[in-house]
């Protein structure tokens, strides 16, 4: 019995010996207390408790033998996993109902800016941005980022969402965002990356990309997502201009004249 399906079951609610129990009996199928026991690795002092659990939870039917002895048979696992996907349903939806009541409520507290840790959080926020997003996706992103979030970027084009922004580092961006023309500038020492995504000009979200795994910054302040807007259409304008004939080598040279008096 795999320690892996027995941590599974306890997610849906079972304690660890009634997953035991249950696993061992979906295994051996009908059979007495000593022999679930046995299978489950559950001490014969405990058994008896948890399998009468395991009955009056539906889980397990039990009747006696002739001989007095009780056996226990599991619910098939279909109708366990079909009650869980439904119990998880019907809560699910009433907690997404309360919760989007609670978010709704005049009383709460404005807040201007708040850090959204780890790469799980910070992939399911820009995602969750793209979807709600009507008019249009505005983006400033690396490849490993660009990865993640591709296939959110195209449905939104594909109901008629714009994108647009810069990309770095991406052979073939989405159509409306800039390929960053390459400069040593635009490295960051600690070769760390970074992302803008701003979401009708009304969500805005920003930081390290998700793949290093650090903070990124979620705000509906209107003066944080103006700036950073306009710091991708400067960044769109500039590229353009660069990449036309005969200004790149000027436009580099007076970037690194810049980033010169800045560093001394």
């Amino acid at each position: 019995m795999k320690d892996e399906m027995i941590d599974k079951l306890q997610k849906f609610g079972l304690n660890l010996y009634e997953a035991k129990a249950y696993a061992g009996l979906l295994k051996i199928g009908t059979a007495n207390a000593y022999k679930i026991s046995r299978e489950s690795g559950i001490p014969r002092a405990r058994v008896y408790d948890v399998l009468e659990s395991l009955a009056k939870g539906g889980l397990a039917m039990m009747e006696e033998s002739s001989e007095g002895i009780k056996l226990y048979t599991p619910v098939p696992s279909e109708v366990f996993l079909e009650r869980v996907r439904e119990e998880w349903e019907s809560d699910y939806e009433e907690v997404k109902r309360g919760l989007q009541d609670l978010e709704m409520e005049d009383s709460k507290q404005d807040i201007y800016v708040f850090t959204v840790k780890g790469k799980e959080n910070i992939t399911a926020y820009c995602r969750r941005l793209i979807k709600e997003a009507d008019q249009y996706v505005m983006v400033s992103m690396w490849n490993q980022m660009y990865a993640l979030l591709l296939p959110e970027l195209e449905e939104c084009k594909s109901r008629g969402c714009h994108v647009l922004g810069i990309s770095h580092d991406i052979p073939t961006p989405l159509e409306g965002m800039e390929r960053h023309f390459d400069s040593k500038i635009h490295n960051m020492p600690e070769n760390m990356r970074w992302f803008i995504l701003s979401a009708d000009g009304k969500k805005l979200l920003y930081g390290y990309s998700a793949e290093m795994d650090k903070d990124a910054f979620y705000t509906e302040d209107t003066s944080h997502i103006y700036l950073m807007e306009d710091y991708i259409l400067h960044d769109m304008v500039v590229n353009r201009f660069i990449e036309e004939e005969g200004n790149r080598g000027r436009m580099v040279q007076i970037m690194q004249e810049m980033v010169g008096k800045v560093s001394r």
